[in-house]
């Protein structure tokens, strides 16, 4: 009989733990029938998909392409699962098996016949492949069923095979949640290693409900293949796959839908669908969105917070036309949107105005700012060189741009983000008790120069030193200090910015080297933080949450603006080292934390995977060269990606501090 691997019910003997000993042994040995049960229903199950479980081995990988995985423990070695779902010879199975370029891919039955198989089809949006094997085999295709009806903590096995002998693989879980990762997995705590990737995930009637994919939530992990073995696995819907099926068996890739709308409030679960803003030459733009619209549902699902879109865009595609019902002056509409499967990048705009919600009092944060919807927003500082001056001044209320009310901070922010270049702009303004309009066109944040700071911020001095103090967390080994400003200080610094500053693996000694920028951060008013790396010979990815805890902790200590947040590594291109890679890492992992990076042009890209550029949180890229030709290759997919790129030219620590400081102007 083939070899099955069980995983243990817990939660009946941790229940067992609380009674008392007559209880407990009474407990103990009516667990066994019941374990003994599970065990024959799952055993039942799986045997009932395994004729359609296949192994996937990939041969013949480039020696750069296994160089370019050496990080990840699953892209490189591992193979992995398919299932038939065609007895024509279709196998759908993980993507992760056509991620590096290779000789052959070669699907291996469970005779442990070997058969080369062609990529037919791609699907992008849910990381699986559609592939072809011709054999005079009888192949038992997978049923797809077209519903599933599978209750959340329903028991459910993970199923596939591994080995020479291709023997049989089983973990079994409950099925934790639908509709994770904006609407596109199932969510299981069956702990499923590499091998598990692209087999089916079963009900214990043996329904196959989805296809075992690796994924991480966004910001989860720098690789999508990090989470296999932890207890959180994902699946591919079957019902959803099945939709799909015939366009990938016809060769046609499938991408993620796009549609181009940009939310008003920064918490993606607040009760508010209103739009900020509309991507330029968006679907949602071509079918008549506005800003300022309230969706009021997706594809007949009603929604009443962002998160709810996300999730009901989640099942469909570029190509794809879905209807949404809209709310705009009081009044219904629908409208008929065709998603797409790209939209321009961004290219981030800057009015060049420092702004507040409560001006002249102490700034507030972005949560405070989205609760404030009453207060005005109040330009505090004028940028010198960009389009505010002559046009804008200090205590103007922006009141509106174009026709979108202005009654937040994110919203203010999220318009520029997504401004079209070269565009003229309205701006509604309440100055001295009069409403007037003044028109102007913002400049890209992206140039060849870095701003002037403004008059409020321009060479600050105290007759008190700021203070460097240690920075421990409790639980890793990484040491860290900071140069801030003492406490009673603090309230006449409005504003402050933070650089958390990575040290080369090689220094050590992260209060030594704060002292060359003790003058400068205060002079700024930059906050800046030095990490090392807890090994004296390399920057390691799980040392990316320790900065972004770091990041945290130190908002929590000093008011600092929280859109003024940058990470940074080497000034110049002779001291490039391995802390450069962890501060793209960093920043492309965490967008919550962080508004703009510093690194050498000599900076070795991380394995990490790039995303676009978000409207809520833009990331600006600053860099020591002259021009974008000075540049390294890594920087063309960063600018596609729409990433504004900063060229500082030569840079010294107060060119960097002054830029971090107006991250936080729009």
């Amino acid at each position: 009989m083939a070899k099955f691997f069980f995983r243990a019910i817990l939660w009946t003997l941790m229940t067992v733990g609380t009674l008392s000993p007559a209880g407990r042994a009474l407990a103990q040995s009516e667990t066994v029938p019941y374990r003994s049960a599970l065990a024959e229903a799952v055993r039942t199950a799986a045997q009932r998909v395994l004729p359609s479980v296949v192994s996937i081995e990939v041969v013949g990988v480039s020696q750069s392409a296994a160089r370019g995985q050496q990080r990840s423990e699953v892209a490189r070695d591992a193979s992995s699962c398919g299932v038939i779902v065609d007895a024509d010879g279709y196998v759908i199975a993980s993507d992760i098996v056509v991620r590096r370029p290779a000789a052959s891919i070669l699907v291996v039955l469970a005779d442990e016949t070997r058969l080369a198989a062609k990529v037919v089809a791609r699907d992008h949006h849910r990381g699986l492949v559609m592939l072809r094997i011709e054999t005079d085999h009888s192949l038992i295709p997978l049923t797809l069923p077209e519903s599933v009806q599978t209750p959340v903590g329903a028991t459910v096995v993970a199923v596939g095979r591994y080995g020479s002998d291709r023997s049989p693989m089983v973990s079994s879980g409950i099925l934790s949640a639908t509709g994770r990762l904006e609407g596109t997995m199932l969510q299981s705590d069956a702990r499923v290693s590499p091998s598990f990737y692209g087999g089916p995930l079963i009900d214990l009637y043996g329904n196959a409900i989805g296809i075992l994919v690796p994924a991480v939530a966004d910001g989860g992990a720098p690789d999508d293949t990090s989470w296999y073995d932890s207890g959180i696995a994902f699946a591919v819907p079957t019902p959803v796959l099945q939709t799909k099926l015939q366009r990938l068996r016809e060769g046609t890739d499938i991408r993620k839908g796009l549609i181009g709308i940009v939310p008003k409030s920064k918490d993606p679960y607040a009760a508010d669908t209103e739009l900020a803003a509309v991507r330029s030459r968006s679907p949602a733009e071509q079918a008549g969105i506005q800003p300022g619209d309230t969706v009021k549902s997706v594809a007949g699902q009603p929604v009443t917070m962002f998160q709810e879109i996300k999730q009901a865009l989640g099942p469909y595609d570029a190509g794809e036309t879905i209807e949404l019902e809209l709310e705009r002056d009081s009044q219904r509409r629908n409208v008929s949107v065709t998603l797409a499967e790209t939209i321009p990048p961004l290219q981030p705009q800057r009015l060049g105005v420092w702004v507040a919600q409560d001006a002249p009092a102490a700034e507030q944060s972005d949560d405070e700012a989205d609760d404030a919807t009453t207060v005005p927003v109040v330009v505090r500082g004028v940028v010198p060189g960009t389009a505010a001056v002559d046009k804008l001044q200090p205590e103007d209320e922006i009141q509106k741009i174009n026709q979108t009310e202005i009654t937040d901070l994110a919203t203010l922010s999220r318009l520029m983000i997504t401004a079209v270049p070269d565009a003229e702009l309205t701006v509604t303004i309440k100055r001295q008790g009069q409403t007037e309009q003044v028109k102007l066109t913002p400049t890209s944040v992206a140039g060849p120069a870095l701003p002037e700071t403004i008059k409020q911020w321009a060479d600050q001095t105290t007759e008190d030193q700021w203070d460097v103090l240690k920075l421990r967390l409790p639980d890793v080994g990484n040491l860290a200090a900071y140069v801030a400003p003492k406490p009673d200080q603090t309230d006449s610094r409005p504003g402050l910015a933070m650089l958390m500053l990575l040290l080369p693996p090689d220094q050590r000694d992260p209060e030594q080297a704060l002292k060359t920028w003790q003058e400068v951060a205060s002079r700024h008013g930059v906050v800046v933080c030095a990490v090392c790396s807890e090994e004296d010979s390399r920057w390691q990815q799980n040392e990316i949450d320790v900065v972004s805890r770091m990041a945290t902790l130190m908002s929590q200590r000093v008011p600092i603006a929280v859109t003024a947040v940058a990470a940074g590594g080497a000034l110049d291109d002779a001291s490039a080292s391995a802390a450069d890679s962890m501060v793209v890492a960093i920043a492309l992992s965490d967008r919550k934390n962080f508004s703009g990076i510093a690194v050498s042009a000599k900076t070795k890209p991380p394995a990490v995977r790039l995303r676009e550029n978000e409207p809520d949180r833009s990331l600006e890229i600053l860099l020591p060269i002259e021009s974008l030709d000075d540049g390294p290759t890594w920087l063309a997919p960063l600018k596609s990606a729409g990433y504004p790129i900063s060229l500082g030219g030569k840079i010294e620590p107060s060119d960097l501090l002054r830029w971090v400081r107006l991250l936080q102007t729009i």
